[in-house]
């Protein structure tokens, strides 16, 4: 980014925070905000983690705003906020109990209208036992491409019927007597994966780079490089239910676009792709003179060498029969489960 960039993002940030706040009339004319809560799952577990969705109806040419959240911390811990806009994020402010996030676009982007994702807010829940927690958006400030903003008073609540702790497997009708059940199990208790509406698990179903990305950010817990989500060129054809996801995951500089800007959600992934991008997300060291013995190392591409020896010597991936890696095979959902959990087991053995 230039500096005449950075010296623009640096003051729409100090704007967003301190702007003194102007009438809005433009968005009373189109209708009044109106904020909703979303929770996922639909019932969190006891010891798990849940997600909160913050999405905004009729707004107008929203370039930024701050969010303020109150929860309890009895029984809800805060983990992370991410925006599935591009733009500037700033490094929450939280206390217990309370919380605010502030996002800006940057540049010269046009605002977004109608109804829009904002964030997403991730706790860990507390306790062993079966409660109820309560949260609230309070004020919203919602800022326009021209600056001016307003404070709306968004009175959104949300209760969250935990479910008390059980060591009980998630059953999946499909996976009896399967190579990868432990992992898939394991995976499925650990939140980084999920099953279908069937019951099923699919574990020889291809995984896309948006699916990949989506258990890459339950994985493990990223940190943005810069608090800068990148804009995607075919980000109109991300799937929303994997936007904050891939949001959270290219501004930790896990995932990156193609050299024509595109993310390519629907692509599926290979398995030297998912292997380095393990191997990122893990923060395993990688060593750029390493080279893999596998029988096929040849068709490995030389970005992806050091993640696989790095990947083989953790004990993360292994070869198949005859010493085969297989780098250009696209990956399974059960191959994805076997490396996330072997990359998890990992870290907290050499923690």
């Amino acid at each position: 980014m230039g500096t005449k960039k950075r010296i623009v993002s640096l003051g729409l940030v100090a704007l967003l925070l301190c702007l003194a706040l102007a009438p809005f009339s433009a968005m009373a004319a189109a209708g009044e905000p109106v904020f909703k809560l979303t929770l996922s799952p639909e019932k969190p577990v006891a010891g798990g983690q849940a997600t909160v969705t913050v999405t905004g109806e009729n707004l107008t040419d929203l370039y930024g705003f701050e969010l303020n959240v109150a929860y309890d911390p009895k029984l809800l811990k805060y983990v992370k906020t991410v925006s599935p806009i591009a733009g500037f994020s700033v490094p929450k402010a939280e206390e217990s109990g309370k919380l605010m996030f502030a996002h800006v676009k940057i540049g010269k982007e046009a605002g977004d209208n109608g109804t829009v994702q904002l964030a997403t807010v991730t706790f860990d829940v507390l306790g062993e036992a079966a409660a109820s927690a309560k949260l609230s958006l309070g004020d919203v400030k919602l800022v326009k491409s021209d600056l001016t903003s307003v404070t709306v008073k968004a009175g959104a609540e949300l209760t969250l019927p935990i479910s008390a702790k059980t060591g009980a497997a998630i059953a999946f009708k499909d996976i009896t007597g399967h190579w990868a059940k432990a992992s898939i199990e394991k995976a499925a208790a650990l939140g980084i994966i999920t099953g279908y509406d069937d019951s099923t698990f699919r574990p020889q179903a291809k995984v896309t780079r948006a699916e990949f990305t989506a258990m890459i950010t339950r994985a493990f817990a990223l940190k943005p490089t810069n608090g800068v989500t990148p804009k995607f060129a075919d980000a109109g054809e991300i799937p929303p239910w994997a936007s904050t996801y891939i949001a959270e995951a290219a501004a930790a500089g896990v995932v990156s676009g193609y050299a024509d800007g595109s993310f390519r959600p629907d692509q599926l992934i290979t398995r030297a792709e998912m292997t380095a991008i393990i191997v990122r997300a893990a923060g395993i060291a990688t060593d750029p003179a390493a080279q893999p013995t596998f029988a096929d190392a040849n068709q490995i591409a030389a970005w992806a060498k050091p993640g696989v020896a790095a990947a083989v010597k953790a004990g993360i991936v292994k070869g198949s029969a005859g010493n085969r890696f297989a780098p250009l095979d696209q990956a399974s959902r059960a191959e994805a489960a076997v490396m996330l959990v072997g990359a998890v087991e990992y870290i907290k053995a050499t923690k």
